[in-house]
């Protein structure tokens, strides 16, 4: 497991011919579940382009590896689309990012802001997000915008602590 801190300012290198491609300068976070849907890079000049995460072949200890320089090539919308896959939109891919974002509960509570988040560097799946010393399972995202990330009520708050709704009983 690995948190995206971590990721940051890693170096993507092509596994064919060993060149740099660019730096990770940020994540995609698919909106409708936790899972990375591309690295963010900066490239040689200071040009920015998005990477599938269909095309990252592993993350290691001290750089993110691709099949071919053509796989962080794209700076176009049709990046863009590749990183989105089937269903997400472009308004997704550019406002996916985590880090930083404001957390909402489904009740409009605020939770605090994103510090960090693990994932699993083989996968891309997204495990948990830390905000404000707590830890939040990725699973209890229900969405992801421009200006928040939404989570389920009660999310990462021990049972009884007020966050979870009562019960039908009233208890």
């Amino acid at each position: 497991m690995m948190l995206l801190t971590q990721a940051l300012g890693r170096r993507v290198v092509a596994v064919d011919d060993a060149s740099t491609l660019g730096t990770v300068s940020g994540f995609v976070v698919r909106p409708d579940g936790p899972q990375l849907a591309a690295l963010r890079l900066r490239r040689p000049g200071g040009r920015s382009s998005v990477l599938s995460w269909a095309r990252v072949r592993t993350v290691g200890a001290d750089a993110v590896m691709v099949l071919s320089p053509e796989a962080a090539g794209k700076t176009s919308g049709d990046a863009v689309e590749e990183a989105g896959g089937p269903g997400l939109s472009r308004h997704a891919v550019r406002h996916g990012e985590v880090l930083g974002k404001r957390v909402l509960t489904d009740l409009g509570e605020d939770v605090g802001e994103v510090t960090d988040a693990e994932f699993d560097p083989g996968s891309g799946a997204l495990l948990s997000v830390l905000v404000a010393g707590r830890t939040l399972d990725a699973d209890t995202m229900t969405g992801l915008g421009s200006y928040a990330l939404v989570v389920r009520a009660g999310a990462g708050q021990p049972p009884g602590s007020g966050g979870d709704p009562p019960d039908a009983d009233g208890g």
